[in-house]
């Protein structure tokens, strides 16, 4: 804030970078959480991974017609 009061950085830059940070962190909460419209349709793609938050394997599932894709844990057997 010292360099803003005193001119060295225009404050409205520091205002366009703090929403920027906002919207990353907003949107990016929303990776792998995707519902398809109709779950009927949905196909496994053969793709599986650790989730890295909840360390659980995750399946990929997808509707072929409108790519929209889903993503399911797995469970253990």
């Amino acid at each position: 804030m010292l360099l803003v009061s005193a001119g060295a950085v225009p404050g409205w830059w520091l205002l366009i970078n703090a929403a920027t940070v906002a919207a990353a962190l907003v949107f990016e909460r929303r990776g792998y959480q995707p519902r398809a419209p109709n779950p009927a349709a949905l196909l496994r793609t053969g793709e599986r991974f650790r989730d890295p938050t909840s360390g659980e394997i995750v399946e990929v599932w997808e509707d072929p017609a409108t790519g929209a894709r889903e993503y399911r844990s797995v469970s253990r057997q």
